[in-house]
């Protein structure tokens, strides 16, 4: 063998074996249709595992990098599966997204050859958690057959509990699960470990019957599963129903004003500082300035709020609405501290805006000019900047 062959060979059985180690890390997800993996499942008596992401998601972004690539998640999966990996926005994952009721990506479905539903997760979970979960869609107890139990009459507190958190860490809908045991549940039960559990783990609707009757015999249940326990159930019930609220899937006053009434029928721990939320979002609603000035002051001392998107945006409304100069005073306050960590163009200006409002011309002007120069910086739009820049020099 001449010199130069030998070089060949040596460099082609490097390149082979760098290949054989990158093809060794990870998943391995094959290209075939569909129809080719269903079959593939049913002839080799295996699931089909499909691993659904969409391109702008950070979290699926977060899995692929990390996640899909770990070698021992490799060695579990390309063993004991048929990898799929599907664009949830194309055809087939739009298809995918009906039939199993997709809400939350990445989502991970395991499949027989027929297309039913063993197991599922979702998330970007970590290595050990997702072989974790690999290895319970091939173990005895899939979701699949905790369903099969629940249908055939398995309500034990242990079973109930486990197959809560199970379809909570596959974000999979609960509704027909919780309606099915409660319809099947005398009410004089409902006080019982196991219903209690059902609500405590399940529950998340405050105007559901079940919450209702949660409410009704609020103290029954404390002194039966302790207070603070019974609270905190209300409390994140309440809380979310808020947060709903403020991000605008139940934007309606008649909502808020709802949700406060709720509120006053039952004492709960830090029952005031929703109570203090729902009256902001009531008066902000009702664009009464002044009372909701107050609110944003009590909730921002109450709750510790740091978070300057929030801060920014009680200290505009402050700006356009508010008019009293002590409660001017207090937001021009809370956008100094932001300003300390996070010299954004935005509270820069708002930060001006209020100086302004207050008759601090000539430190509304600094800061005006400083939002100007962030804005630059940042590449923003600067129609709004000079514009008042422009206002604080003018002095009008």
């Amino acid at each position: 063998m001449s010199k130069l062959t030998y070089l060949t060979f040596i460099l082609l059985m490097i390149s082979q074996s760098l290949l054989a180690q990158n093809q060794s890390k990870g998943i391995v997800f094959d290209e075939m249709q569909w129809e080719e993996a269903m079959k593939k499942a049913t002839e080799q008596q295996k699931l089909v595992f499909v691993v659904g992401y969409v391109e702008w998601s950070e979290p699926c972004a977060d899995l692929a990098e990390y996640t899909l690539t770990d070698q021992e998640v490799g060695e579990f999966y390309n063993a004991n599966f048929i990898n799929l990996q599907v664009d949830m926005e194309d055809y087939l994952g739009l298809t995918l997204t009906d039939t199993y009721d997709v809400e939350s990506y990445p989502v991970f479905l395991f499949l027989d050859g027929s297309g039913n539903m063993v197991h599922r997760g979702c998330g970007a979970i970590d290595s050990n958690d997702f072989i974790q979960m690999g290895k319970e869609a091939i173990g005895e107890n899939p979701i699949s057959v905790m369903q099969q139990k629940f249908d055939a009459g398995e309500r034990s507190l242990d079973f109930l509990i486990e197959y809560s958190l199970t379809l909570e860490d596959a974000c999979m809908d609960n509704t027909d699960f919780v309606n099915d045991y409660f319809a099947g549940t005398n009410q004089h039960d409902w006080m019982n470990e196991a219903s209690w559990a059902m609500i405590n783990l399940n529950v998340t609707d405050p105007y559901s019957e079940q919450f209702q009757y949660l409410i009704a015999y609020h103290d029954m249940f404390s002194l039966k599963y302790g207070k603070d326990t019974v609270d905190a159930k209300v409390f994140n019930v309440m809380l979310d129903q808020l947060i709903a609220i403020y991000e605008g899937s139940d934007l309606t006053l008649f909502a808020t004003q709802a949700l406060r009434q709720l509120m006053a029928e039952v004492d709960f721990k830090d029952k005031e500082q929703l109570m203090s939320l729902a009256n902001l979002k009531v008066n902000d609603l009702k664009e009464n300035w002044p009372t909701y000035a107050e609110y944003a002051i009590q909730v921002v001392g109450e709750q510790d709020v740091r978070d300057p998107d929030q801060l920014n945006e009680f200290g505009w409304k402050f700006y356009l609405f508010v008019e009293k100069a002590e409660h001017l005073e207090a937001a021009a306050a809370w956008m100094r501290e932001v300003l300390r960590d996070y010299p954004d163009a935005t509270y820069y200006d708002t930060y001006a805006s209020l100086k302004y409002k207050l008759g601090a011309v000539k430190e509304a002007i600094k800061y005006g000019e400083l939002a100007m120069q962030a804005a630059e910086i940042e590449g923003e739009d600067l129609m709004h900047y000079k514009t008042q820049l422009d206002l604080f020099k003018s002095g009008k």
